[in-house]
Order: structure tokens, then sequence, then C-alpha cells
């Protein structure tokens, strides 16, 4: 993991993580960066295609749902090596280890450069920390970068940037079993919302829907409950699709 050496206290961070195929796993993860990012920045679009009806003298509203768009995110991370925040930071500046030019040649290198094994660019999965960005397994974003802007704004003597912007946008792909997990008719593969009632537990709920108690913790996780008994008397608990 490579993590920026000039990170300020309290800013917000995402783990960048890189494989060399769609199925993302273990054994084919590449890279992974943990990258300080500008939340203002941060944003993810969801599409469906609505086909207007073409019939002369069509009422209004004549439409339908055609089909639903990938999905894109749209993120800018914040590389700064001008912070020196202690003597072992200072050393290594001073020995050339520029961790904000490191960090775009990686991104470069893997988002963009194609892949001489596979012959196409590696597959981004983008997690900022503490944040749901879908509802699958892992509630990160999947895709493959389509376009990467690199706004340098500090160079050092020898040309090497210290400071710098990288915008990128993602464009949502996932593997078929990760399709199937989003858009499957079985029962434990559908996005579930159930109000939760007296009597019932998450982990019961949990057991019922996925034929196992043991994914309790990420139906915790996913709402964000202090505990698997901590969900709250008539309130709506999302039951995202899991790995199994």
């Amino acid at each position: 993991m490579s993590l920026l050496g000039s990170i300020s206290p309290g800013v917000p961070m995402c783990d960048v993580t890189f494989f060399s195929k769609i199925e993302r796993g273990n054994s084919n993860q590449i890279k992974k960066l943990t990258l300080p990012y500008d939340t203002k920045t941060l944003q993810t679009t969801y599409a469906n295609d609505i086909v207007k009806s073409q019939a002369i003298g069509a009422e209004s509203g004549a439409t339908r749902y055609q089909k639903s768009s990938p999905s894109k995110l749209n993120i800018t991370f914040v590389l700064d090596d001008t912070v020196i925040e202690d003597p072992t930071s200072l050393a290594a500046k001073l020995m050339g280890n520029i961790e904000t030019e490191d960090n775009i040649q990686t991104l470069l290198k893997y988002g963009t450069a194609v892949q001489s094994e596979t012959h196409e660019p590696a597959y981004v999965t983008i997690q900022p920390l503490n944040m749901t960005l879908n509802d699958g397994p892992n509630m990160s974003f999947s895709g493959l970068i389509c376009s990467t802007l690199v706004e340098t704004e500090l160079v050092d003597n020898k040309g090497r940037r210290l400071k710098a912007k990288v915008h990128c946008c993602v464009v949502e792909c996932l593997s078929e079993k990760e399709i199937k997990l989003k858009s499957g008719k079985s029962s434990p593969d559908l996005t579930h919302v159930i109000q939760h009632k007296a009597g019932r537990s998450v982990l019961s709920q949990s057991a019922s829907i996925y034929g196992n108690p043991q994914f309790v913790h990420q139906v915790a996780k996913v709402n964000r409950l202090a505990s698997i008994r901590g969900a709250d008397i008539g309130a709506d608990i999302l039951y995202p699709p899991l790995e199994r």
C-alpha cells in the first residue's frame, strides 16, 4: 500500500485498488493506493435510458424503460508533498522520495496504460473510507478509468511534481457474477428493504434471506448499525446482494 506522506489530519481518504481482471479478487489485485481526495468533487451518476414513443399522435407520458446505462464516478485526488511533518519525512524527500509524482505515475500506469498480459487497462475499485457508493457486496464503485486529467500546481528544481490534483472519471464495469448479484432473480441476490419489527431480529432476517446468519455483520455495516441488535423498531433495514 502506498500512503501519501504529507497528509494533514482530518483529510478524507480513499482506497484505489487495481486488478488485472474484471473478476476482482485477492489473486487478481496488482496495486493498492490510499489517497486523499476532495469531497466536493466526488460525484456518482446513475441513469436509466427512457425511450419516447415515435407514434404520431402519441399521448404525453408514452415512454418506456429501455435499459440502465453504466454508472459513472468522478473524483479528484489531492496530492501534496510540500508539507514536512517530521525529520523522517524530510529525509525521505531529500533522498528524492516524491510520493506525489510516484502516485501520479502509478495511477497512469494501471488506470490508463494497456497491460501487457491482458491487453487492456487494469480494472479499478474506488472506496472512500466510511462511505457507501453502491449496493454491491463491498459497497464500492468498480470500473475502468475512462479519463485522467493531471493538474500540476508545483514542481521541484528537478521538474518533479510536488503538488497536483488528479481528476479521474470511472465508468462502471462489472463481472458477470457481480451483474447477477445486482440484478438476479433469486431471493439472496436481490436488494431487500424490510421494516424492522418487534420480535424480529436482524440476525434471523439475515439467515432467512441469505441462508446463513454469518452475513448479519455485513448487513449491520451497510446500515451503519452500532451492533447487530441496534436496529430501531420501525426502521427500514437494507439487505443488499452479498457475495456468498
